[in-house]
Order: C-alpha cells, then structure tokens, then sequence
C-alpha cells in the first residue's frame, strides 16, 4: 500500500474511533474495597519506549488544552491500566480497532474512582517517526476527537501497545470527576 493510502486509511480509521460516555454512572454500586474483583485485573508490561511515548502523548494534549485556555488534565494510573489493556488487546488482535467494551472499562474505572462522565479517544498508525504526534494532530483535526480532548474532564489515562508489524495502537480515557 503506497504512503498516500497508508495516511488515507489512518485519517478515516481517526475519524471514526471517537466515543464518548456522557451517562451518569449514579446506577453502579459502590465496590466495597474488602471484596475482590470477580475478574481481576490483567498486569500489562511497558517497555520503556512506549511509557515515554505515552508520557509524551499526555504532555501534548495538556500542552492543546493551555493553549485552548483549558485546565490540564491529572494522570491517572487506574484509568493508564485500563487504556494500556484495550491498546494491546488491539495490537495482539484480541479486539478490534473500536470502542468495544468501553462501558466496562469506565465501569472498572468507576470501582476506584467517583466519576460523572468519561470518553474515549482511539487511534493507531504505522511509519511515523513520531507515531504520538500524529495521533495528537489526527485527534485536534477530528471533531469527535477534538470535542472530548477539550471536554470537561479532570483526569486521564493513556495506554499503547505496538503490534509484531510496527503499528502502534493509541487509547485515551478522559474522566470527569464526580
């Protein structure tokens, strides 16, 4: 596939992965923290060269968001587990590129954290010698990403996961806070 379909491809594929999750999680019950989760929670490993990407990702969008005149987003390492499982469960092909299971990841989520709403932005690209660039410039250039990248949320988490060909996967979870 030439370059031009390559990026072509990617544009669409951005496009269309922007979800957001604007219903009140009031139903769920609170998780009282003596009772062990009935599915536990997959460990995933990062290389050091994807938690830099990742970090470098969070600091991009933060950098967006000042210069919209909008709060920084907080890191969030429960919300990062999540993301980081839906990336390389995309990668490795146990999920589709798709927001597949987003309400049960904000659901877990929820367990540790009081929230209000949540969104979801997904990307993933191939030959990009700043592949987290180009996912921050595909989502700014998206409506439907731009719209929950300048949201009103107070935290985030980011997980990517690289694929045995080169293609990175990207997930980022916004949460409102209660």
């Amino acid at each position: 596939m030439n370059q031009y379909m390559k990026k072509l491809l990617w544009i669409i594929l951005i496009f269309i992965s922007s979800c957001s999750y604007k219903q009140l999680i009031e139903n769920l019950p609170e998780m009282p923290s003596s009772i062990p989760s009935p599915n536990p929670i997959p460990s995933v490993v990062t290389s050091p060269d994807i938690q830099q990407l990742e970090k470098s990702l969070f600091t991009q969008i933060n950098q967006y968001r000042q210069s919209q005149n909008l709060p920084t987003l907080k890191w969030d390492n429960s919300i990062s587990q999540q993301s980081r499982i839906h990336a390389q469960k995309m990668a490795n092909g146990e999920a589709g590129f798709n927001h597949d299971g987003f309400q049960e990841r904000v659901e877990v989520i929820s367990q540790e954290i009081r929230l209000h709403s949540a969104a979801e932005n997904l990307a993933n690209n191939f030959g990009y010698s700043n592949p987290g660039k180009q996912a921050v410039d595909g989502w700014i250039n998206s409506p439907g990403h731009h719209k929950n990248m300048v949201g009103d949320y107070d935290l985030t988490g980011i997980g990517i996961a690289k694929d045995t060909e080169g293609t990175y996967y990207f997930n980022q979870i916004f949460i409102k806070t209660r």
